[in-house]
């Protein structure tokens, strides 16, 4: 009964993430979030927090800071007010404050700040460089949401791989792909978010198990990176895409998660290999 309750708790917990990271802007009240997975306010709280390891308050909070200092440093020609607005802040009084208390500097501050020097060390041209740009379809998926950016990443895979024998599929006929929440360059990496996801078949029906959660991938205007390596170079490539590639293009960053599509999946690859699709959310500036 035990395993039963944890099992249905993810699930409403996850139904909830989904919802919060489609919109951070949105107003996600607690009343709204119980009702939406058929909870009691004060149950949610205690399930959420015990799920996630933080309060929905606070998750969302940390969500919608480290969206606006990506902005930031992505989108130079965003004004401070738009991306407060666009991160969920209503005033400029109360995101500066926020900021400063997360980060230690305000958001003024942190675009004033050159580019780290280990990042610029760490970048890694993409050699030819293609980019496509163009809409990514929604996708219908299965997914385990991880946290930490590194090799536990095979973790979640895992997870899905032992998903698929018990409903007698074939893992390695799925498409694999990977939802890029947080940048490592400014969130811990053992405290990043990423979503390992297999995207499912029109007539495929899954059913939910714990961690594994269903969910619908929105269409989203991206740019199309191809791109190969080994384990440790696609930080490298991000930090060329976010750092070179973006702000010196027509276009800035918007608030989904990048995409990754694995052609070969390096996180589950004995060689560490990887061959990708990256997609970065975006639209003109």
């Amino acid at each position: 009964m035990k395993k039963i309750t944890q099992n249905d708790h993810n699930q409403r917990v996850n139904e909830v993430l989904f919802e919060i990271h489609l919109d951070i802007a949105k107003e996600h009240s607690v009343k709204t979030l119980a009702s939406l997975v058929s909870m009691s306010q004060f149950y949610f709280n205690r399930v959420f927090k015990k799920v996630t390891g933080e309060s929905l308050h606070t998750y969302i909070r940390r969500v919608r800071l480290e969206h606006a200092a990506n902005a930031l440093l992505f989108n130079p020609n965003s004004s401070i007010s738009d991306i407060l607005k666009e991160s969920g802040f209503i005033s400029n009084s109360s995101f500066t404050h926020a900021f400063k208390e997360h980060f230690g500097v305000t958001p003024t501050k942190w675009r004033e700040v050159d580019i780290a020097e280990n990042i610029n060390e760490n970048i890694q041209e993409i050699n030819p460089l293609r980019v496509e740009i163009g809409y990514v379809e929604s996708k219908n998926v299965v997914y385990v949401r991880h946290k930490g950016y590194n090799r536990s990443i095979k973790e979640p895979w895992m997870r899905l791989a032992v998903w698929a024998e018990e409903n007698g599929l074939d893992f390695c006929k799925f498409k694999q792909i990977g939802l890029h929440h947080s940048n490592p360059n400014i969130v811990k990496k053992e405290e990043c978010h990423y979503v390992a996801c297999l995207e499912l078949d029109s007539n495929l029906v899954p059913y939910r198990s714990g961690s594994i959660g269903v969910m619908r991938t929105p269409r989203m205007f991206c740019a199309k990176f191809s791109l190969l390596g080994k384990y440790g170079d696609l930080m490298k490539y991000m930090d060329y895409i976010y750092y070179r590639w973006l702000p010196n293009s027509q276009y800035e960053k918007m608030h989904l998660p990048s995409m990754a599509l694995y052609h070969k999946n390096h996180f589950i690859r004995e060689d560490e290999q990887f061959e990708l699709d990256f997609y970065v959310p975006i639209r003109y500036k």
